[in-house]
């Protein structure tokens, strides 16, 4: 593959497989999406806190970058378009999580993620764009963004704080949040499956995930260091977990990467 990168940041890793372009992917043209195969949209104003506090800024950010970035798709003939979403919009729906569950997204982020999926639906329908979208679950890998959990945690165990952790209710039989954690080397491979996958083009949503559910308090523990509780806060789960019965079917693509041996060997590497 010739694999074209367009980001405002710099690259946190330089391969000369893969040509960086630093720019906002807003103000991509359909000149320059003129003979590429396929799209892969990750670009979002990520954050579920970020995106409450601004609803309207992320609002307009978000879908109308990703409905430029159809319309350009589809006049420039690109072969398929293949959306990033996210599991959290499944709020609480009994695990595990089924693509065709009704959704509840409880903040502007997943709604918004929800909205693009849907406008990739209907680019399909309307414009015949093949499109498809993938819901990651919990993320995870090197290079993680400051903010993610991962991230604290591990800042936190150099710096000699406590790591904090939210606490689930009563009702709940496990202290601490459980997650359905995916490689992000894993979530690579997913996408280049879906850009194969004659089944994956109408819009179809498809779950990014292990199927397993591994405990936030355990993911601390293999860090290490002193672990404080915080309360919930109003728009966490207690646990998400992905049925995987769609995409294993759909797609040729299983996870190959666990969360606790890697955060093991990544440990001691660093």
């Amino acid at each position: 593959y010739e694999v074209i990168g367009v980001d405002v940041n710099d690259p946190v890793i330089k391969d000369e497989k893969c040509k960086y372009i630093k720019d906002d992917v807003r103000n991509l043209n359909e000149k320059d999406l003129k003979d590429i195969d396929y799209i892969i949209h990750l670009a979002f104003i990520t954050n579920i806190p970020h995106s409450i506090q601004n609803p309207i800024k992320t609002t307009d950010d978000n879908i109308q970058m990703t409905v430029g970035l159809l319309d350009k798709a589809e006049k420039a003939n690109c072969k398929k378009f293949v959306f990033s979403s996210t599991a959290s919009l499944y709020a609480n729906n009994p695990l595990p999580w089924t693509e065709d569950m009704p959704i509840f997204p409880g903040e502007p982020y997943s709604w918004q993620k929800y909205s693009c999926e849907l406008l990739c639906r209907m680019w399909s329908e309307r414009y015949s764009l093949a499109t498809c979208t993938l819901r990651l679950y919990q993320v995870y890998g090197e290079n993680q963004r400051q903010d993610t959990a991962i991230s604290k945690f591990i800042k936190s165990k150099k710096e000699n704080t406590p790591i904090t952790l939210t606490e689930t209710t009563a009702q709940s039989s496990f202290r601490s949040a459980r997650r359905d954690f995916i490689y992000v080397k894993d979530c690579a491979d997913a996408f280049v499956a879906a850009t194969k996958s004659s089944k994956a083009i109408n819009g179809e949503v498809f779950n990014i995930g292990t199927g397993k559910m591994t405990t936030v308090e355990d993911v601390a523990k293999t860090i290490g260091g002193e672990i404080t509780f915080i309360p919930k806060r109003s728009f966490e789960v207690e646990a998400h977990q992905a049925d995987m019965t769609k995409t294993y079917n759909s797609l040729d693509w299983k996870h190959k990467v666990e969360i606790l041996p890697w955060l093991k060997n990544f440990l001691t590497e660093n």
